[in-house]
């Protein structure tokens, strides 16, 4: 409580000082007498289910005294069961938090889906009917995702769509209404910092504040303490203090990767002209110029930390990127991101703008063809296509996407060969198969003397490793015969982004003994040459782990890699991040994570082989556990470019050979090892 005490305090002086990129003659003049009415719109779901989180929410409205001219409106529901006093008593419906209890003013009718505008709709018209305030604030606390807001558990698992919020607002307040009913509209919930979403809410509020980012929610105390002792505050004044608040009730770790904005409404008009006018360039150019929708799929993922879902990414960072191939659309998109932004609180390891947008880095038949299970693909499709069905998405980008989306590697496939070119193997791309690669990484697996894979031996990703040209096409090896290990045991790292002196990795490995697989996510600095564990979790959203703090010391940790075998046996290693709900129960359902990943067949033979996840040696993890290179065994590897479309698509160049003896390194192409290998054999027949 202490601690809770001096962060309200810190808070609170910092709000008197604060500075927002708020011109002080457009900023509305309020006064400390001014009355204001704070909506709160709390959809529980397994949020209030599982943790608690909304009663926890409500018990830190409820630390603040409130004045007579700040009271806190409450819509309660969403969940099937609620842990707060109150409203475990009194059941869903609407409450009034004036400075002292909660006080119930109305019943929902026959438990409101809080995933209907319909419910959303009689809140509004319930607090216009019955409150008078000089200014208000809405805010929306529940899971936010890629079809929405508010999941109400016990309903319908699509939640309120960007055009339903739209409509609930119109029908309460009207379209475009003169006098905008809010001065600002929040959004406790995953994934809402974004254009879209400001784009369907801008008639209604003057300020607007959300995170791109999957997000822990916000600390309520701070922000309603803030304004309860000025009530002169404006809404940009309150979203610092939502954002501040927010990022300071995070450990080190989480908010390393986190983000939350205040974005000014009033700048629309003019951030929606550029944003159209980025998209229709882009759409148009993609029709009519052979390799420009590569060129931009490339621009789009050159990100580094900063993409937050398999469907957005940061719109500012977006527009840098696509500044040498359409300079004047981007610099106009990046000076509108500029003036509606006002205020970004970000981890330090991103660089984003304060606005996301969608940008559907995979398609969505390549994000779930491998899950295993068509009730999770139903399910995530559904999701989807709700996004593009939606007037917020606008029509050229849809269409732009479409085009990215349509890109194919299936000609690529085994067809690029390897050359040594100066000391390094080299591939080389013509203009045409340059258009539909988006990202290149390399692949290392062990050989025997023979030439055959090394059964057990262990697979090695890089994207430190290569030097790329893509103007030229070109790839060059830059292999340091070095892997890395975690405590001495082999991994096996996904390179998921990278850019600006460092590459952030994804590490599969199991947690303890429940045998959960959960997922590291590591920076590698490129500068230093060394990795750094930022956090772990659960899930990965697009490549890049959503952590949920640091490792502690203790836990038993069993590292996964990646090896080929000759046997078939799929067994189960432990569970995956995707479930789905089983009809009957409503309960989630983990689908199990099995070993075989892919298999293998060999030409000319009838032989097949089994690329499969394999579980290394529990370890138990201490504060000086560590991911560090270390040099490869002497041997034989074959070494292949792996090229990645925008859809998700991937091929893999014709394999090179890579001889690592006493750390040195020998290259060769396979017709020079296969020259190799026959002059050994017969200087063996002698």
């Amino acid at each position: 409580m202490l601690k809770r005490t001096i962060a309200v305090i810190a808070i609170l002086a910092t709000v008197l000082c604060m500075a927002v990129k708020v011109d002080a003659a457009e900023a509305p003049r309020h006064t400390k007498d001014d009355t204001w009415l704070i909506y709160m719109y709390i959809c529980g779901t397994d949020l209030e289910e599982k943790g608690h989180v909304s009663t926890k929410n409500i018990a830190e409205m409820q630390r603040v005294k409130l004045p007579p001219n700040v009271k806190v409106l409450i819509a309660a529901g969403g969940a099937k069961k609620w842990y707060h006093p109150t409203i475990k008593a009194n059941g869903d419906g609407i409450y009034l938090y004036s400075g002292k209890h909660l006080e119930k003013q109305a019943n929902w009718n026959a438990n409101a889906n809080m995933s209907d505008p319909q419910t959303l709709e009689s809140f509004l018209k319930f607090g216009e009917e019955t409150f008078n305030a000089d200014h208000r604030v809405l805010i929306f606390r529940d899971h936010g995702g890629v079809s929405g807001i508010c999941y109400d558990s016990r309903f319908s698992p699509d939640g309120l769509t960007y055009d339903e919020l739209n409509s609930a607002l119109a029908a309460v307040y009207g379209n475009s209404p003169e006098e905008v009913p809010f001065e600002l509209i929040g959004f406790g919930a995953c994934m809402t910092g974004s254009y879209e979403l400001a784009n369907s809410i801008a008639d209604f509020s003057r300020y607007m504040v959300g995170s791109e980012c999957s997000e822990y929610g916000w600390y309520f105390t701070p922000w309603i303490a803030a304004l309860a002792n000025d009530p002169s505050m404006n809404g940009a004044q309150i979203g610092k203090a939502i954002c501040d608040s927010a990022m300071s009730s995070y450990d080190d770790v989480t908010k390393r990767t986190h983000t939350f904005s205040v974005i000014d409404l009033t700048k629309m008009p003019e951030l929606r002209e550029a944003y159209e006018a980025y998209f229709d360039e882009a759409v148009t150019r993609a029709n009519e110029e052979t390799g420009f929708s590569g060129a931009f799929a490339r621009a789009a993922e050159n990100r580094n930390a900063d993409k937050f879902s398999n469907v957005y990414t940061d719109l500012g960072l977006l527009a840098k990127n696509t500044k040498s191939i359409m300079p004047d659309a981007s610099n106009k998109l990046l000076k509108a991101i500029d003036k509606a932004v006002v205020y970004n609180k970000r981890g330090a390891y991103l660089k984003s703008k304060g606005m996301s947008t969608y940008y559907p880095y995979v398609s969505t038949e390549k994000i779930f063809s491998k899950i295993g299970d068509q009730k999770v693909a139903a399910e995530r499709n559904r999701n989807f296509k709700i996004i593009f069905d939606q007037d917020s998405s606008y029509s050229s980008q849809k269409e732009l996407y479409d085009n990215l989306l349509g890109l194919d590697l299936s000609n690529l496939q085994g067809t690029i060969p390897i050359e040594r070119k100066d000391g390094h193997l080299v591939a080389s791309l013509m203009p045409e198969q340059l258009e539909n690669v988006s990202s290149i990484q390399c692949i290392l697996f062990p050989l025997d003397k023979s030439g055959k894979y090394d059964l057990g031996g262990a697979l090695l990703v890089s994207a430190d490793d290569l030097k790329i040209d893509w103007k030229k096409g070109i790839v060059t090896e830059n292999f340091r015969a070095t892997e890395p290990v975690f405590d001495g045991h082999k991994i096996v790292m996904f390179p998921a982004v990278s850019g600006r002196g460092h590459t952030f990795y994804t590490v599969p490995v199991l947690m303890n003994d429940t045998k959960e697989q959960a997922h590291l996510l590591v920076r590698y600095d490129t500068s230093t040459k060394k990795y750094e564990i930022v956090g772990f979790g659960s899930s990965v959203e697009n490549g890049v782990v959503r952590t949920g703090g640091k490792i502690r010391s203790g836990t038993a940790i069993t590292p996964l890699h990646i090896t080929i075998s000759s046997d078939p046996s799929n067994e189960q290693l432990g569970l995956t991040g995707y479930t789905y709900t089983d009809e009957k129960t409503d309960e989630p359902i983990p689908i199990p994570l099995m070993s075989v990943i892919d298999s293998i067949s060999i030409p000319n033979t009838n032989e097949k082989l089994y690329v499969k996840w394999k579980a290394g040696e529990p370890f138990v993890y201490t504060r000086n556990s560590a991911i560090t290179n270390k040099k490869i065994n002497s041997g034989i590897y074959s070494y292949s470019f792996s090229f990645s479309a925008p859809n998700g698509d991937s091929a893999g160049s014709l394999p090179g050979i890579i001889v690592v003896k006493d750390g040195k390194i020998l290259r060769l192409t396979t017709e020079e090892f296969a020259e190799a290998l026959a002059k050994t054999a017969t200087e063996a027949d002698k």
